[in-house]
């Protein structure tokens, strides 16, 4: 098992991975990263739960985007999935 760091919005989070997974791990861990790096510099003063949760739909959407040409039940899925996360959002914040 190989421990992998994340940096996000000044907090360091740790993360075990099998050595089989270590590299997609560190890459998807680059990726947050980067997305939340974005996200903490257009809104300095937001919370790391919201900016985590900016990051998840960000890729979301991404990913979305991706995955229409090659299965659209994925879309309806991921569709679904984001309206479920942006209703709860208010109650959170």
């Amino acid at each position: 098992m190989t421990t992998l760091e994340a940096r996000i919005h000044g907090r360091t989070f740790r993360l075990g991975a099998p050595e089989g997974e270590r590299d997609a791990l560190a890459e998807a861990i680059a990726i947050v990263e980067a997305e939340c790096a974005v996200i903490a510099q257009k809104q300095p003063t937001v919370e790391i739960e919201r900016v985590l949760l900016l990051a998840a739909l960000e890729l979301a959407a991404n990913k979305r985007d991706e995955a229409r040409a090659a299965d659209p039940r994925i879309e309806s899925r991921l569709l679904a999935l984001t309206a479920q996360i942006q209703r709860a959002l208010p109650a959170a914040g």
